[in-house]
């Protein structure tokens, strides 16, 4: 007799639970809505969307153009460099490598694929706030056949910071070579005697 109560209670308690859910989902049954539900509407977007109300956390980095990065694995050479920071370090796509000189002067230079017309130049160091803000004094010059050079940025410095990325971003006039020289003349950072660039970026 306690079984077949017990079989006929939990018929009673599965029937209850399948009617709720049929009327929560379908609304029949005289319930036309639940006031603890809020319908939000998608809002129409192609893309994802950062909410006005809250700092992106790129909002302050310096923004490159999206076209190609002719430096890119290309041929480099430099006047000097120390231990294992290769000048092939600032080409290869990675800000956790870097190219760093043995002293000042020191000349970097990039081939690009032929002569190619460009406006921008980037210089990147690791974002890291490990690497703290300092100045670099250079140059870039410019050249079509690798033996004659025009200056088309004039030395200064230029300030290196992790806060907008450790990026420092020149625009200039369009110009057309095939050799890209960047002369450095110091370094503020307290640990290092030489120039240090984690990626040359050159753009179109």
């Amino acid at each position: 007799m306690n079984k077949i109560l017990a079989y006929v209670f939990c018929a009673i308690i599965i029937l209850s639970i399948g009617a709720s859910a049929f009327i929560f989902f379908t609304g029949t049954g005289g319930v036309q809505e639940n006031s603890n539900i809020t319908i939000v509407t998608t809002p129409d977007q192609t893309a994802p969307e950062w909410p006005d109300a809250i700092v992106h956390p790129l909002a302050n980095m310096v923004a490159l153009p999206e076209t190609e990065n002719l430096a890119a694995l290309r041929p480099v050479v430099a006047s000097s460099f120390t231990d294992i920071y290769i000048p092939s370090n600032a080409v290869d796509g990675y800000v956790t490598s870097y190219w760093e000189s043995n002293g000042f002067p020191a000349e970097f230079t990039v081939e690009l694929d032929g002569n190619q017309t460009f406006q921008t130049v980037a210089l990147r160091l690791n974002p890291s706030s490990l690497w703290e803000a300092r100045g670099q004094v250079f140059e870039v010059q410019v050249s079509t056949d690798g033996n004659h050079f025009t200056t088309i940025v004039p030395s200064d410095r230029h300030e290196f910071d992790p806060e907008t990325g450790n990026t420092v971003r020149i625009d200039f006039d369009q110009t057309t070579a095939q050799y890209v020289r960047f002369i450095f003349t110091a370094n503020t950072a307290s640990r290092t005697n030489g120039a240090q660039v984690a990626e040359i970026l050159i753009f179109e």
